[in-house]
């Protein structure tokens, strides 16, 4: 069902901190954190959806959101591209990976660190290790790092989206955390939410220091903020 969410802001010792990058807000730089019963009610509620999905279904969206995908001009421009290992039915990414590496694009993988992300080389030679989520990342002691500022394109997972391209992770913040430091004035970096058409709500009402993606793109359509 899609709602209007509403985020509550406030700073508490429990829940992460922010800093906004300069993309976020056009130069001045925030630094909070967020809490909303009602968002968290909708990531479980969209969580719960996505986890009753069957293999085949997942499959099937999955390579209709890949097709959705590669029709964007922008993937053909961009050779730094950072990809997520699905986890708990998030879109298949593993069609994605082939296309990319045959296509010669330069791939890394996010590796969860200190509450945020850094982002590692990733080949077909790759050594992955599960972090503590269960979540595959590069061996850190074998891959390249890949500094966040030199990369074209993001593909991030989700939970929840609206029509603008504000998004709702899993809660934890790396996402947020690791995208605060990019800098469009000195390069632009496209931010791609992958996501199936029933984790779209009407609206979400961003803090100051959210990041709204680029695209979102589902088995169904292409949205762009």
């Amino acid at each position: 069902m899609s709602i209007t969410i509403y985020w509550e802001a406030y700073v508490n010792v429990s829940e992460p901190t922010y800093c906004s990058g300069l993309r976020a807000t056009n130069g001045a730089r925030y630094c909070g954190s967020s809490s909303s019963k009602q968002m968290e009610t909708v990531r479980k509620e969209k969580k719960k959806e996505r986890l009753s999905m069957s293999g085949d279904m997942v499959n099937e969206k999955s390579s209709l959101i890949t097709k959705n995908l590669l029709a964007l001009k922008i993937l053909d421009e961009g050779t730094k591209v950072a990809i997520f290992a699905s986890f708990q039915n998030e879109p298949d990414t593993e069609e994605l990976v082939n296309y990319f590496w045959a296509e010669r694009k330069e791939l890394c993988l996010p590796v969860t660190d200190k509450g945020s992300l850094r982002f590692y080389e990733y080949g077909s030679d790759s050594v992955l290790l599960k972090n503590r989520f269960g979540i595959s990342e590069p061996d850190i002691n074998e891959a390249k790092e890949i500094p966040i500022q030199s990369l074209d394109i993001i593909l991030i997972p989700l939970v929840v989206f609206d029509q603008s391209c504000n998004r709702i992770g899993m809660g934890s913040g790396f996402y947020d955390k690791a995208l605060s430091a990019l800098d469009n004035s000195k390069k632009k970096t496209y931010l791609i939410g992958l996501a199936y058409e029933f984790q779209k709500v009407n609206q979400i009402e961003p803090n100051k220091w959210d990041i709204p993606l680029d695209y979102v793109v589902t088995e169904k359509k292409v949205y762009h903020s």
